[in-house]
């Protein structure tokens, strides 16, 4: 097409140019541009090394007159029914995606690009992808530039494809460890789950949007963006896991208070995000999809947002629960600010709500904008189509990343001295059922692995790594079957009993199979007998499941040294575990590399570094337990349970010892700064998390018991000290009175460690 109108000059600003595009669509043309109708693995064909692209798409993109945006083109799970016989191979990706773009913009009469859209919760869902741990276990690491560092290269792996956006879940946070979705969150705590969000934003995006100036006020050459920068979509916008009873997409009857200091760091940590995903749970009745003062007030006037709002898959049709029209509910979602649609049927209706007067084309000019906006961002108009790359290199990198982002994940619980092992000359007992399935390790969401990758288990890299022990194995029991176990846990037990270590792999799955049901949004509907997480799949006990604890009783009567190894997406009742255990090692999801992590980490290869990003049950009756509740006069204690946790917030051992010294703060200007000495004062060198809490003093509401306000993680040689700096705003010291406006506290008490001070802040 010949550059001759205003949209395609490189000169004009990016507003300018969306303008003049806008000015141009037919309303038709419009519509398609806010619709994210189709599954990406629907528009294509692969056989004999041959793409062919679907009618359904075809048709799709003559409906729209082009295409906003697609998603999943190259995604590989059991819901999408995509593996290696009928996937797209990694090496092709670039061309299919080509392929997709080629065909867009030529059956588009302004040429306007489509985004390509693709899930990554802990890595691309896609074959010959890295799987990287989940982010229960990724918050873990308290390591912000570790997490910077692997998005950016899941960012180079997703460009060299042909990938415009990745959806990463960041902004959720585990308040109750019953929902299936635990595993997807950073943790518990608002601004560990900020921080991380942050570094997520800044590995895929780098600098593309800031907090500067307006994207829209920049021509698309002032952004200079890279090839290996993509944008970014977080999720889920806002207040799902503090769904009641933890049930996902549950009703959410959060206060403004709770909001205001709970959730509005969050939605403030996503301003420099391409975009966010509205969530499926309503707060205080109102639907996320539907709720203006949350999307346009909070989440853009407020926090500074830019980007595109996308709606979660299907969410808008949901909206039935509210509207029993779906002219009316696609015409709420717009003036919300939900721009682009998932999956839904709602937004195709669009057209014909503004036909009949119920929609105001003037909204749906809103969203259409947004879209185009983030197109011009991302360079499509300029440069739509991906050139070939050799992967080799980066997937070196990768590996070796992912299996450092599994050893700072890693939390150590309990160790009587066990750890690290000596294996040397050791018969070792290897029993459990997580101990020999890659599948077990990955979490819900991961790709079909190759028939190499699925040799990498804890199992083998136990016997790649003590290779001077014998290691023996029985899988003891399933994770949640309870029928026909008996002969797995006599064969365990007889393997035992010969053993000099006892090495359980225990705990949850979120392995998906070829065999489950599923819902519209990809979400399992058929119980998986051994899947006990992942999203769906929210249970009411948090004990282990199936014979597990039988199993781990029967191995404990013999009296030998056992040490437990936890693979979860959610914390389990581990009371028992802990009392036969003589070491307890948190793997969470530990991704491709964490049987090595885990391998090293026993042998003392690695130092565990890993601190709680949650509050650890001791069952679910105790729930709710995060750490930041109202520090209210009540009774802790219940009459049948103590009201303590099994395991503060950032509780983590290592084989050292660190100590803290000298806290200290000091006045400059408006801000506070906090100085603390932590000393390695063990004969291992290791990294250490420094957290910094605040618990506000006086004020006309009940203050909370404490809250996070930094963290840092620094390694330290045997006897090395180091002094720890923090600067403190006056924000952190604000809170939400009873009149609903912010006030600043004149005391509060600050908290690093086992040190405490109390400080006037008149």
């Amino acid at each position: 097409m010949d550059k001759k109108y205003p949209y395609q000059d490189p000169n004009l600003t990016i507003r300018q140019r969306v303008a003049d595009l806008v000015s141009r669509l037919s309303l038709s043309e419009k519509v398609g541009q806010v619709n994210q109708h189709l599954y990406g693995w629907d528009c294509y064909e692969y056989q004999k090394g041959k793409i062919e692209l679907t009618k359904a798409f075809k048709e799709h993109v003559q409906w729209g007159k082009g295409l906003g945006a697609l998603y999943g083109l190259f995604r590989a799970d059991p819901w999408s029914k995509v593996d290696y016989n009928n996937g797209i191979p990694v090496q092709e990706s670039w061309k299919v995606a080509n392929q997709i773009q080629e065909y867009v913009i030529s059956h588009s009469r302004w040429g306007i690009p489509a985004l390509i859209v693709e899930e990554c919760p802990h890595g691309h869902q896609a074959l010959d992808s890295i799987s990287y741990p989940t982010n229960i276990g990724r918050g873990s690491t308290f390591n912000t530039e570790l997490i910077e560092k692997t998005s950016h290269l899941m960012a180079k792996e997703l460009a060299a494809k042909g990938v415009h956006i990745a959806l990463v879940s960041t902004l959720d946070l585990a308040k109750d460890p019953r929902w299936g979705r635990s595993e997807e969150c950073f943790g518990e705590d608002p601004l560990l789950s900020a921080r991380m969000s942050e570094a997520v934003i800044k590995g895929f995006q780098g600098n593309l949007i800031s907090d500067e100036v307006h994207f829209l006020d920049q021509r698309v050459s002032d952004i200079k963006k890279g090839p290996e920068q993509i944008g970014v979509v977080l999720k889920h916008c806002i207040a799902q896991g503090d769904a009641l009873g933890g049930h996902n997409s549950g009703t959410v009857p959060i206060g403004r208070r709770e909001f205001a200091d709970v959730y509005m760091p969050l939605l403030k940590s996503a301003r420099n995000a391409v975009g966010v995903m509205a969530a499926y749970n309503d707060i205080d009745g109102v639907p996320c999809h539907v709720n203006q003062p949350l999307l346009e007030q909070h989440l853009r006037n407020e926090s500074g947002f830019q980007g595109l709002v996308m709606a979660d898959g299907i969410a808008l049709d949901r909206l039935s629960d509210v509207y029993q029209d779906q002219i009316e509910a696609a015409g709420q979602a717009l003036m919300a600010g939900v721009d682009l649609s998932l999956w839904d049927d709602t937004y195709t209706k669009i057209e014909a709500g503004v036909a009949n007067g119920t929609i105001d084309e003037k909204v749906l000019d809103h969203a259409v904008s947004r879209v185009l906006a983030i197109k011009f961002l991302l360079g499509l108009f300029e440069n739509p189509f991906i050139q070939p790359t050799d992967p080799s290199h980066l997937v070196e990198e990768s590996k070796r990343m992912n299996e450092e982002v599994a050893k700072e994940s890693l939390v150590l619980l309990k160790n009587n001295g066990i750890l690290p092992l000596t294996p040397s000359g050791k018969k070792i007992a290897v029993i459990g059922p997580n101990a020999k399935n890659i599948y077990h390790l990955l979490g819900d969401y991961s790709a079909p692995q190759t028939r190499d990758q699925q040799q990498k288990t804890i199992l083998q890299a136990l016997k790649d790594t003590m290779s001077d022990a014998e290691i023996v194995y029985a899988e003891g029991c399933e994770v949640r079957n309870e029928e026909h176990q008996e002969l797995k846990i006599e064969e365990a037990v007889k393997i035992a009993q010969e053993a000099d270590i006892i090495l359980t792999v225990l705990g949850g799955s979120s392995a998906r199979n070829f065999d489950m049901e599923f819902l519209q949004n990809g979400a399992v509907t058929s119980k998986g007998i051994n899947m006990d997480s992942g999203e769906n799949v929210d249970v009411a006990s948090l004990s282990l499941g199936g014979k597990q604890e039988l199993l781990l009783r029967k191995l404990a009567a013999l009296q030998k040294t056992i040490v437990t190894i936890l693979i979860q997406g959610r914390p389990y009742d581990i009371t028992f575990v802990e009392e036969c255990s003589d070491a307890v090692l948190v793997g969470w999801f530990p991704g491709q590399e964490g049987g090595q992590a885990i391998a090293k980490t026993l042998i003392g290869e690695n130092n565990p570094s890993g601190r709680l990003g949650i509050t650890y049950p001791r069952n679910s009756s105790q729930l709710p337990v995060y750490y930041y509740q109202r520090d209210a006069s009540k009774q802790e204690d219940y009459y049948d349970l103590s009201g303590s946790p099994l395991h503060e917030f950032g509780e983590g051992l290592s084989y050292t010892i660190f100590t803290y010294s000298e806290l200290a703060y000091q006045r400059n200007v408006d801000k506070l700064q906090v100085s603390v000495k932590v000393r390695n004062r063990g004969s291992f060198a290791g990294k250490v998390s420094t957290l910094l809490f605040i618990k506000l003093l006086g004020g006309s509401v009940i203050q909370r018991t404490k809250m996070l306000k930094d963290f840092c993680k620094v390694t330290l040689e045997p006897q090395e000290e180091k002094t720890i700096v923090f600067t403190l705003s006056s924000d952190d010291f604000q809170y939400m009175g009873a009149d609903d406006r912010w006030h600043h506290v004149k005391k509060a008490k600050i908290m690093i460690g086992d040190l405490a001070k109390e400080i006037d802040l008149d």
